[in-house]
């Protein structure tokens, strides 16, 4: 049923700490994503202006265990005892910042900064696998942290410009095929390295066909809109100043019929909730019309609340008015 007003998703997000089933598959099949889903869950809670709802017991249980996933190499696993990777660590350094705790910084940076490699492209972890995502995260977390000056900026500029199509978008990858998710990371990466030389309007227009007949974005042609690339593409809209592009209202609606009456989005209407969608849904929101639903800015380069943003020296000067 669609929903018109934005649904109470508080009381949803406050339960997810509870379901820890350990007689559940299901909670060993996403052990290795708490450290996110701890990111998602919190900045929803943040998105919502609910922080104060979260007692201080329980960040520092939770600022306890975030130091506990940092590895000895100074990067973080996606949870106790799991490998470092550059998306766990940037997830972690994000998650510091809402929960207001203090990790080895030091460590973290030189673990990211270690994953360039010579062609200006980001490693995810000691294995070498690359992708423009970890080109993202690795921007993301050194302006974070103010530790820029440990990597090449205009060498990771140049190879995400790589990176695009004759569409005007962007792949993971050289020549892979362009992919809604990889326009924020792509724009994200290139936003902060503040060189944002490609032709901004054919990549715009490309995000313009995206849109579905039903309000919603899909993340590449013919296939189905999904909530998560509300986010994911009307973010690099904004960063780029091309949010008429699209219909706003008609996203804005999608995302509202998304929701699920009890709490939580889905990826599309009916379908079941999950904290991903849901953190991004309210990302989008906050973006696309935040004074209405009284929802905290969101800013669309770093994904995290503006009001944490503007006290953290390395990142004030790249948020948006």
């Amino acid at each position: 049923m669609f929903q018109q007003q934005l649904v109470n998703h508080l009381p949803y997000l406050m339960a997810l700490d509870k379901s820890k089933d350990l007689e559940s598959i299901g909670y060993y099949l996403s052990e290795h994503l708490k450290v996110a889903g701890g990111y998602w869950t919190i900045n929803a809670i943040a998105c919502l202006n609910k922080l104060d709802e979260i007692s201080q017991e329980k960040k520092q249980q939770l600022s306890k265990w975030l130091k506990e996933c940092q590895n000895q190499d100074g990067g973080f696993g996606g949870n106790t005892n799991h490998d470092s990777h550059i998306t766990n660590t940037h997830y972690a350094i994000l998650l510091s910042f809402l929960l207001n705790c203090e990790l080895d910084y030091e460590a973290a940076a030189k673990y990211v900064a270690a994953r360039q490699r010579k062609d200006g492209s980001f490693e995810g972890d000691q294995w070498g696998e690359v992708d423009a995502r970890f080109s993202y995260c690795g921007l993301s977390s050194l302006t974070l942290l103010n530790k820029r000056d440990l990597i090449d900026v205009k060498k990771a500029a140049n190879y995400i410009k790589k990176c695009r199509n004759f569409d005007g978008s962007f792949g993971g990858i050289p020549d892979a095929e362009s992919h809604g998710a990889y326009v924020f990371c792509c724009v994200g990466t290139l936003y902060l390295c503040e060189d944002l030389s490609f032709n901004i309007d054919e990549l715009s227009m490309w995000i313009h066909e995206r849109q579905t007949s039903k309000g919603g974005l899909n993340g590449r042609p013919e296939k189905l809109a999904d909530v998560c690339y509300s986010w994911w593409m009307y973010s690099a809209l904004c960063l780029l100043k091309r949010e008429q592009w699209i219909n706003q209202q008609a996203l804005e609606n999608y995302i509202l019929e998304c929701q699920d009456s009890d709490g939580g989005i889905a990826d599309r209407p009916n379908n079941q909730a999950d904290v991903f969608h849901t953190f991004f849904g309210l990302a989008a929101l906050s973006l696309l019309n935040g004074d209405k639903y009284q929802l905290n800015p969101i800013d669309p380069a770093f994904a995290l609340p503006k009001s944490i943003l503007k006290n953290i020296p390395g990142a004030s000067r790249f948020i948006q008015p």
